[in-house]
């Protein structure tokens, strides 16, 4: 018996023995594989961060980085090298450099303005195949040959044009360069000629190694071809060969170990991901991941190790005390979420059943509200392919109005717009509490005027007055989801003419795309006269002219913006005429003369200009000034006769030597100056605006009866005779 019992305990132990030993068995097995697991995670891991950071890394290069150079040739300097003064670039274009140095000269300041706006451009450059000659943002070659780059000039023909490629400049400074054709937007055609620009390459490669966070990390570009393009640590050859066969490969991730520098992980992005066809790639050491590797697998150990011990004692309380684990569920519920029900009629089912039910209608609030994040993101181009454009009316038109509160806030704006019934299909988006997108689902098989949105805009606001104030731009009807952030960035670019017609306006992007994007020519120098004379009626009739003008010809909004400064351009010249700086200091005086509104924009202009037309009529110079004033209006009547101080002396019973004195003083150039800039001037218009007038007629009414001195004052002037002065005025085809 003793030996039965003895056997009976000896079996027992051996029994839980062996239930330990099959636990150690178990948790070898799965310690190893977790272990293994270990190690293949981490690679994993810094894989996909790899591949995620490269992601980063092309789309700022691509999309960011080189992009701005892209938009600002696109945005900025094709547009304002081709509307500015009678789109000079066009008529380069088609014309030699003879006789047009003015017109070359405006386009290096345009293209050394873009340079200095555009960080880490080193320069930009125009090459005409009309003429043969080269400008760029410091010099103007008549012969190519002249210009370090006639090597590259010469194989433009051959170059991919919008393409970004590397190129080592005759210094030995590297860059990158885009090539755009002339004419822009030309395609296939024969080019005219070529516009490329140089972006400095250690520029971008300290860009690019902002993103990398660590030293010991190494970034790398190449080009389709396989060539580097970029790197941002130094040169390393047997490792830029171990990159170019992991791509050739095909594997985005390899990792390769030796003595010298321990694991490294080598990453790359397809060049199929890239827009322009680059590879990215990073090398990464595992060197700072070993430490986090080594205590991972130590908690395993760990782990198995309590595991093992604890193992028999936990299943014998799961199997004792069942009810526990629901008892502490229930008690987790009760914690996180308080339900409505009266504790002593609820069991444990109701109180998950109730909790249940509170997560499912928070799982539909976070629906709406990310549906409401999604939308926003559409209209603001944020995101395309999202799970609620799919919920959108399909086989339609969009078009999106873009709304500005004045007064109230954009969902209240909402709330009162689902209020009443609308003729037209919407979906009304809150961006900021001042900004609001309508997207309107128009059919596609009928045309809607966009007349009847502002129609409809208009009542809305009729029904709303008193509670909110608001303005809006529409934009252009489009046929997929994907460009609704287009119709709504055109309704943006449309409500910016609220300048013009006030905040509360509603502006169609249909009525004002077909505005005059040319600047009225308005006669300033009348404007000045009657400031430098303090006449302060006329100034303000002027003004009024001036801003009747601008409203009354339908003009871009860019075109009068550029009125304007021309207008206070004007005025700032005035003022240094007069000597009034201290009086009305001139830096930054357009920022500080425009307001919201043109309205009020002309009314701080006409204040300042009846400020100084008051200062010049209360003068002590004032008695002289209209003296010489009216000298010069009857200078301006007889120009076509002899004119003379002793004639002057005549009209104004003044000695003619006082007469030149005071003439300098009050006009700032003396006599014989100011009676050849008028006739000149005189004569360019007639040559500008009267056909039917030759050149000896113009002459002859100007006072120049010798013809031959008559075209050497003029091209002297001008920098060009009458005849290719006349030959070289804006026909309509080029200013439409």
């Amino acid at each position: 018996m003793k030996f039965l019992s003895f056997y009976r305990d000896t079996f027992f132990n051996r029994l839980i023995l062996s239930h330990t030993a099959l636990a150690v068995v178990l948790l070898g097995l799965a310690g190893g594989y977790l272990y293994t697991q270990a190690n293949q995670m981490m690679v994993n891991e810094i894989a996909r961060d790899s591949q995620s950071r490269l992601v980063t890394a092309k789309d700022y290069v691509e999309r960011s980085l080189l992009q701005k150079y892209e938009d600002n040739l696109r945005n900025k300097v094709i547009p304002t090298i081709f509307t500015r003064n009678n789109s000079n670039l066009n008529y380069l274009l088609d014309n030699e450099w003879v006789g047009n140095l003015d017109l070359i000269l405006s386009l290096q300041q345009d293209l050394d303005s873009f340079r200095k706006t555009s960080e880490g451009a080193s320069n930009i450059t125009v090459y005409f195949h009309k003429g043969n000659y080269v400008v760029n943002s410091d010099l103007f070659f008549e012969n190519p040959e002249n210009s370090k780059d006639f090597g590259f000039i010469g194989q433009l023909s051959q170059i991919a044009p919008n393409r970004w490629m590397i190129r080592t400049l005759p210094d030995g400074k590297q860059v990158m360069t885009y090539v755009v054709k002339l004419p822009y937007g030309i395609g296939s055609s024969s080019p005219k000629g070529y516009l490329y620009v140089d972006v400095d390459l250690e520029y971008l490669k300290q860009a690019v190694a902002k993103i990398i966070t660590s030293s010991f990390e190494r970034f790398y570009i190449f080009d389709a071809n396989g060539n580097v393009l970029l790197q941002t640590a130094g040169e390393n050859p047997e490792e830029v060969g171990l990159l170019q066969q992991a791509i050739g490969s095909g594997k985005t991730v390899s990792k390769i170990s030796d003595s010298v520098r321990g694991t490294i992980v080598l990453s790359h992005l397809a060049g199929s991901k890239s827009e322009l066809g680059w590879t990215y790639a990073i090398v990464r050491p595992m060197n700072s991941f070993v430490l986090d590797s080594k205590r991972m697998k130590t908690k395993i150990f760990v782990a198995c190790c309590l595991v093992l011990v604890f193992g028999l004692a936990v299943s014998y309380l799961i199997s004792k005390r069942f009810y526990l684990p629901m008892k502490k569920l229930i008690q987790h519920v009760r914690n996180l979420y308080q339900p409505g029900l009266n504790p002593g009629h609820a069991n444990e089912y109701m109180i998950i059943g109730s909790a249940l039910h509170f997560m499912g209608q928070k799982i539909v609030s976070l629906e709406s509200q990310a549906k409401k994040n999604e939308m926003k993101n559409l209209v603001l181009g944020a995101s395309l392919g999202l799970v609620h454009v799919d919920g959108l009316q399909q086989e339609c038109r969009y078009q999106v109005v873009h709304a500005q509160l004045i007064e109230g806030d954009s969902e209240k704006l909402k709330m009162r717009y689902e209020q009443f019934d609308r003729t037209v299909p919407y979906e009304v988006v809150c961006l900021n509490s001042q900004e609001v997108a309508i997207i309107y689902f128009l059919d596609s098989r009928t045309e809607m005027d966009d007349d009847i949105v502002a129609a409809e805009l208009d009542k809305i606001k009729d029904e709303v007055r008193g509670e909110l104030r608001f303005g809006a731009g529409i934009g252009t009807s489009v046929v997929s989801p994907e460009k609704i952030p287009l119709s709504y960035r055109v309704a943006h670019q449309a409500y910016r003419y609220r300048f013009m017609y006030g905040p509360e306006a509603i502006i169609l992007h249909s009525k004002i795309s077909a505005f005059d994007p040319k600047p009225p020519l308005i006669p300033l120098a009348t404007f000045q006269n009657t400031l430098k004379a303090g006449d302060v009626e006329g100034a303000n009739l002027f003004i009024d002219e001036f801003a009747a003008i601008l409203m009354e010809r339908n003009m871009q909004l860019e075109s009068v913006e550029l009125a304007l400064l021309q207008l206070v351009s004007a005025l700032y010249e005035t003022i240094i005429e007069l000597g009034l700086q201290q009086i009305v200091p001139p830096s930054n005086l357009f920022d500080e003369l425009k307001k919201d509104t043109l309205a009020d924009t002309m009314a701080s202009i006409r204040r300042l200009s009846e400020r100084i037309g008051v200062h010049v009529r209360d003068s002590v110079k004032h008695k002289q000034a209209e003296v010489i004033f009216k000298l010069k209006a009857y200078i301006d009547e007889h120009l076509h006769e002899e004119l003379s101080l002793n004639v002057l002396s005549e009209v104004a019973s003044l000695a003619p030597a006082y007469i030149s004195t005071l003439f300098g003083e009050v006009m700032n150039e003396s006599f014989t100056e100011y009676v050849t800039r008028i006739r000149l001037e005189k004569a360019a218009c007639l040559l500008r605006e009267d056909d039917k007038l030759s050149v000896t007629e113009i002459a002859a009414l100007v006072g120049y009866r010798n013809l031959q001195y008559f075209h050497v004052k003029f091209k002297a002037r001008f920098g060009i005779t009458p005849v290719q002065y006349r030959q070289t005025k804006p026909t309509a085809s080029a200013t439409n």
